[in-house]
């Protein structure tokens, strides 16, 4: 986008972190309220790292900051072929009504293998093996991110690619097959996650720790299955901004 301030470094970020930094920030984060465990986790912790210091309560959704700074360039790595590429903008946690509807916007746009941006940049351009975009869920906040490795002369090209199908999404209508088969795709994920312990208390310990109970998850199956395309495009109308996405990119 024109109105994006792009920063450009070289310096090399991993000498300037060390172990203080990481206590400092312990000293000033504790989770909000919900979920006894995580906040008694993060108490064990601290304690482990500091002693008898106790952090202070400071709100999740207070560490979001509006930069204006929304495009950086890191160049670190002269001669090499590819370009790592990450695109991300927050949006709604689980407990809110538009989440399991923005996992199927998600498998639309590139969270699947038939997904608009895989088969622009992968099958058509040949600029990425593969690209893929996930809801990335945090306790009072999520972000969705994409993320991908595509050749280093056509890393702002696929920036422009993924940015057009955002477009597309909010502006085309979305077809019955192609959401039959994401609701199919988003179906079967969901029967492979619930095989085994771990897989099924992975499902739980998303569900204990934003706060909810197992209805959750049986009125998730049914807004994948009854979901319609002109929901889904107007949600991608509202969240699909490339304006409201910040990019990282290292070259």
């Amino acid at each position: 986008s024109s109105r994006r301030r792009h920063t450009r470094c070289s310096r090399d970020w991993s000498s300037d972190v060390c172990s203080s930094d990481l206590v400092a920030v312990g000293r000033n984060v504790r989770p909000n309220k919900r979920g006894a465990a995580s906040s008694a986790t993060a108490r064990a912790l601290s304690r482990r790292t500091e002693g008898s210091s106790k952090c202070s309560a400071v709100s999740c959704r207070a560490l979001h900051r509006n930069s204006s700074v929304r495009s950086v360039r890191v160049v670190d790595r002269p001669g090499a072929e590819q370009s790592t590429l990450y695109l991300g903008r927050s949006v709604p946690d689980p407990t809110q009504p538009d989440y399991v509807a923005l996992e199927v916007t998600n498998s639309l746009l590139a969270g699947s293998f038939h997904s608009r941006v895989t088969m622009n940049l992968r099958e058509d351009k040949g600029y990425t093996y593969g690209i893929y975009s996930f809801l990335q869920n945090h306790i009072e906040g999520s972000a969705w991110m994409i993320s991908t490795e595509a050749g280093r002369d056509v890393c702002e090209e696929t920036v422009k690619e993924v940015y057009k199908e955002m477009r597309r999404l909010s502006d085309e209508p979305i077809g019955a097959e192609e959401l039959l088969l994401v609701k199919n795709y988003m179906m079967g994920t969901i029967l492979g996650d619930l095989d085994g312990p771990f897989q099924v208390i992975g499902r739980w310990k998303n569900i204990i720790l934003n706060g909810m109970d197992e209805k959750y998850f049986y009125k998730g199956i049914q807004t994948i299955k009854q979901v319609k395309p002109e929901e889904l495009t107007e949600l991608a109308r509202k969240y699909l901004d490339p304006d409201a996405f910040y990019e990282l990119v290292v070259i």
